[in-house]
């Protein structure tokens, strides 16, 4: 999968460096400059956002202002509690700067098609990281039946025309929703959810057990 995609950073050589690898791998680049966000940023299909020690800001800022944008973190430092802070800010993905082309392409890919593609240690940290299901907790049946969907690889989009909803409104019900499960993005409410028990399908009649999949793929 290719589209239009912004390379956010602030160092003009890394900068630099990120276009080329996605330019190899077929995406068109753009590179517009942070005054130009309002005008430029609603017709692409991602940003592609370098994050260096103190700068998840930058994922808020491009979120709150287009929340329908596909935004992929590429972490200089490989802390974990970088990539956390990152999905935290609303990062659909993670991957470090030291990575082959082949992976960054592999991240962007993986978040274009409404998937996270993130190393096996990150997914194992939010998981670890997620809290027990609160009392009063419960969800209701459509929104169990959206985290299902979401944690299937569906995105957002496709997920607002099954539901009859608007992209918008979509987002605005998952995001109450979040803050009703006290996570603050869709990847932290799927390693919730799945703690909770809630991505497992409804038991048919004879069947005891039922495998929960949980669509956060890991890197090798």
């Amino acid at each position: 999968m290719t589209g239009k995609v912004a390379v956010v950073d602030r160092i003009p050589t890394f900068r630099a460096g990120l276009a080329a690898v996605l330019e190899q791998g077929g995406f068109e680049v753009a590179e517009p400059e942070p005054p130009e966000f309002r005008t430029s940023y609603d017709q692409l299909d991602a940003a592609v956002v370098t994050i260096h020690a103190a700068d998840m800001h930058t994922i808020r800022a491009l979120l709150a202002e287009f929340p329908e944008l596909i935004v992929v973190a590429v972490l200089v430092s490989p802390a974990i509690e970088d990539f956390c802070g990152a999905l935290r800010a609303g990062a659909h993905g993670g991957v470090q700067w030291d990575s082959t082309p082949d992976e960054i392409l592999a991240v962007v890919r993986a978040a274009l098609a409404g998937q996270s593609l993130l190393p096996a240690p990150i997914v194992r940290a939010l998981a670890e990281s997620s809290v027990e299901r609160p009392e009063g907790g419960t969800l209701r049946e459509d929104e169990i039946r959206w985290l299902r969907a979401i944690a299937r690889g569906t995105s957002v989009v496709r997920l607002a025309r099954n539901e009859g909803y608007s992209q918008r409104e979509i987002f605005r019900r998952l995001s109450d929703l979040y803050a009703r499960m006290g996570v603050r993005n869709r990847h932290e409410a799927i390693a919730l959810a799945s703690r909770w028990g809630l991505l497992m399908p409804a038991p048919e009649p004879a069947v005891e057990h039922r495998t929960t999949v949980l669509q956060l793929r890991q890197t090798n």
